[in-house]
């Protein structure tokens, strides 16, 4: 009898620990994905990939990155409050074995970044020579980078030179180019027989390194190679980037696109995707937007789709499902006319009875141009990956 009293009572005293831990587990878990909300609800633009494992009875181990450290510490800061004890074992970004090497430079003309670490791996979007990126970590021959407009991906090592903060600081303080031309060259003498050193694209950035001489003017690459540019095609970086906001140069660049074939995760005049497409036309109008239709959506004077007759010249146009997710974005020409990229750039309109009108659900509407400073709308002067700012 005793004996069974025994074996009853340890096996209540296993089923309460086993149902204290599933109850602390589903504390940790309901805390990881409350900081995870509040730090990092867009995963594209945020890190916040952790996991937790029980140790003992009564311990946690929480493993992962994380690249904001007021994340992590107030996800610790809570299961404390909460007397749950944890083993801190989150690895911070930028990671520490980068050493002061946590800047880069792109070095090809349309670098691909992908979605996880191997080139097999979807393309999510593009960087074109000389963006600056933010890097977060190694693993083998690829990095992981933050771009300008804050999207998270995978970068071959082969595409970027890497740049400790005083090579950054001076890169950002040195005369550059800006490509300004739709497609083209960079050439190994000055003159227009010379051999070929690069393709480059409009919104390249290249550094300078001399005077112009015969009508071309000679550039260095973030990876140490030497070329010509004709002077014609390219601007001062910060003379072109201290201009006001110019939209003619947006319409310019998305009609010289007319007929581009469509690329997803493309983001530059070469192909690129619907809202690679408008990301590329606002760039070359010194104005950096949000990478994704999605998230573009969000920004800027948000006008309901019904007041379509109200559009102005260079507005986004947001197109989704009947649940009103966002999937598709164009750029408003005029009398109801946009431009997007669907298969391939082309003009559609929003009026039913234009014989071009295309019957997609359309949602919003976002005034890109009234905006430029606010959240997701960023002129490339006022942005600190491109110029030191005073």
């Amino acid at each position: 009898m005793l004996k069974s009293i025994i074996k009853i009572t340890g096996s209540f005293l296993l089923l309460c620990a086993t149902l204290t831990a599933m109850a602390q587990t589903s504390i940790v878990q309901t805390a990881i994905e409350q900081t995870r909300r509040q730090y990092a609800p867009d995963s594209r633009t945020a890190l916040f990939d952790l996991s937790v494992e029980l140790s003992n009875d009564s311990s946690y181990i929480l493993k992962g990155c994380c690249d904001n450290p007021r994340a992590v510490e107030a996800l610790l800061q809570q299961l404390d409050a909460a007397g749950i004890a944890c083993v801190n074992r989150i690895k911070l970004l930028p990671d520490p074995a980068l050493g002061n090497r946590t800047r880069a430079l792109v070095t090809v003309c349309c670098a691909s970044l992908r979605s996880d670490s191997r080139h097999s791996s979807e393309m999510a979007t593009q960087a074109i020579l000389g963006t600056p990126l933010r890097v977060l970590q190694q693993q083998g021959e690829w990095y992981r980078v933050q771009t300008p407009d804050h999207y998270i991906c995978w970068i071959p090592a082969n595409s970027i030179t890497l740049q400790d903060e005083a090579g950054w600081n001076s890169w950002r303080e040195t005369t550059r180019y800006i490509y300004t031309g739709f497609q083209g060259f960079v050439y190994d003498a000055p003159h227009r027989q010379a051999g070929i050193v690069s393709d480059i694209v409009a919104g390249a950035i290249l550094q300078a390194d001399g005077k112009t001489h015969k009508g071309f003017v000679p550039v260095i690459f973030p990876d140490g190679r030497k070329g010509f540019l004709k002077s014609d095609e390219c601007c001062d970086l910060d003379q072109w980037a201290s201009r006001p906001f110019d939209l003619d140069a947006v319409l310019q660049t998305a009609r010289t696109m007319m007929g581009s074939t469509y690329l997803w995760g493309g983001t530059s005049v070469k192909g690129a995707d619907c809202s690679g497409f408008v990301k590329t036309a606002y760039f070359c109008g010194g104005v950096i937007l949000a990478r994704d239709a999605s998230q573009q959506a969000l920004t800027g004077e948000i006008i309901p789709a019904d007041r379509w007759a109200t559009c102005q010249t260079g507005d986004l146009l947001f197109f989704g499902n009947a649940r009103g997710r966002v999937d598709h974005v164009g750029l408003y020409l005029d009398n109801g006319r946009y431009i997007h990229c669907s298969g391939q750039v082309k003009v559609n309109s929003l009026n039913p009875s234009a014989p071009d009108y295309r019957p997609d659900d359309f949602l919003s509407i976002s005034r890109i141009k009234t905006q430029i400073g606010t959240p997701g709308i960023t002129a490339v002067k006022a942005h600190p990956w491109y110029f030191n700012q005073k």
